[in-house]
């Protein structure tokens, strides 16, 4: 019986998820219905074949496939991939590597490190194998991501943030230390991203609020979300030290953002705003979770259509992002058994796992026996002190940027209804 290649996909879908559903007693069972289909999809066309290994890569390295499933894959499906990896011609060679790093196959290791190092290679090639090397425990990979960080000339900002991110799954307090010695050497739009990734985990939250009581960073530069991360973590150490920055959190909305809202209408009826500078702003506090134009992360909505009809709302969307929150749009914050805290908009809430989208537009899978605490926050995950981390000619340009119904580089853009239009 032949199936055609989006039928053999369909029913390899249907067949992986055996590996992650089944009981464990069914272990044999469940890998012995995943990998006859898997040879045939690997003689399939290159899309579909690149497709499928993908999802067996993606539960390996999320934790969905217990140890001696994977032990069962490695001994059926080993030596197949073992091939495709050693022919340095075959279209699906990483691929196959990246599903075989994740039971610490030597060759499979090496072509994934080197990828990495490769300048040369595609940026979304590189991403995948620091995270296979990552979810499999490598003993060198934290200090191949250093390699890439320390060298921004080398890489774009964009594929360092993806990095960074990555980087969330070590529990190594070594990570913290790097980072933060190195803020300072990073991009206005990637530090975010860092503050991110130090807010995770409490090993790493400690040193920089301790850099923060010492003034050598600001304490608006983390943002609400981020704060409540913070306050979240146990260890009392860390709770006073929050404590005597920060004070006590407010959990719900804060009312007092309606006024905000009027204040800074007035402010930007009399500043002018330069919509060019303002697409910069947009890519320091913004893009980690809104598309406008094209540009940016697809967590949030994307701003080009969406919540932009006229001045007044625009004003209370980006002030007040908590005054109304779309069903869709209600973030989840997230405590792992090993200590991580995620907050992010939920892809799949499932009794198996949940998948999280994250700031910066990551996708993070974390199996429901890997979690501690889960629950809905009650604010937006667009966090409400957008003003604190912008300075205020800042504000007027983003928001003279926002306001546009077109890129500033168009000449028929215009303001949108109710916008102060800059005087020239």
């Amino acid at each position: 019986m032949r199936f055609s290649n989006f039928a053999l996909k369909c029913v390899f879908v249907v067949a992986a998820a055996a590996i992650s559903l089944a009981p464990a007693a069914d272990s044999d069972l469940s890998v012995d219905s995943v990998v006859p289909l898997l040879d045939l999809v690997l003689d399939a066309d290159e899309q579909t074949a690149r497709e499928c290994l993908g999802i067996v890569t993606r539960a390996v390295q999320n934790g969905e496939v217990a140890p001696e499933r994977i032990a069962a894959l490695k001994g059926q499906l080993g030596p197949r991939l073992a091939a495709i990896v050693g022919d340095e011609k075959h279209p699906l060679r990483l691929d196959a590597a990246l599903l075989a790093v994740g039971w610490q196959d030597q060759e499979a290791t090496r072509l994934a490190r080197s990828t990495f190092a490769n300048g040369n290679a595609p940026a979304g090639a590189r991403v995948a194998s620091i995270q296979a090397l990552i979810a499999a425990h490598h003993s060198s990979v934290f200090e191949d991501a250093q390699s890439v960080l320390i060298a921004p000339a080398d890489s774009p900002v964009e594929f360092r943030a993806q990095i960074l991110a990555a980087l969330g799954r070590l529990e190594s307090p070594d990570v913290g230390e790097f980072v933060l010695a190195k803020l300072s050497d990073f991009e206005p739009e990637l530090r975010p991203r860092a503050f991110e990734l130090l807010t995770q985990r409490p090993e790493w939250t400690a040193p920089l609020l301790a850099a923060i009581a010492e003034k050598r960073i600001s304490k608006d530069a983390l943002n609400l979300n981020q704060l409540r991360r913070v306050a979240s973590f146990a260890d009392p150490e860390l709770k006073e030290q929050f404590t005597a920055i920060y004070g006590a959190l407010r959990e719900g909305r804060d009312p007092a953002r309606e006024r905000l809202v009027h204040n800074m209408q007035d402010f930007l009826e009399g500043s002018r705003g330069d919509p060019h500078k303002g697409a910069a702003a947009f890519k320091k506090v913004c893009a980690q979770c809104h598309k406008l134009y094209g540009e940016g992360a697809d967590v949030g909505p994307d701003i080009t259509l969406n919540g932009r009809n006229n001045w007044q709302q625009l004003l209370s969307n980006v002030f007040d992002p908590s005054l109304v929150i779309g069903p869709s749009y209600q973030a989840r914050q997230l405590l792992t058994v090993d200590g991580r805290v995620l907050t992010g908009l939920p892809v799949e809430e499932s009794e198996q796992r949940v998948v999280l989208k994250v700031q910066g537009g990551k996708i993070e899978t974390i199996t429901r026996e890997d979690i501690d605490e889960y629950k809905t926050s009650e604010v937006s995950l667009m966090p409400e002190e957008l003003e604190k981390q912008l300075t205020k000619q800042e504000i007027a340009d983003l928001m003279s940027y926002l306001a546009l119904d077109k890129p500033p580089t168009d000449s028929s853009a215009k303001y949108l209804p109710g916008a102060p239009v800059p005087k020239e």
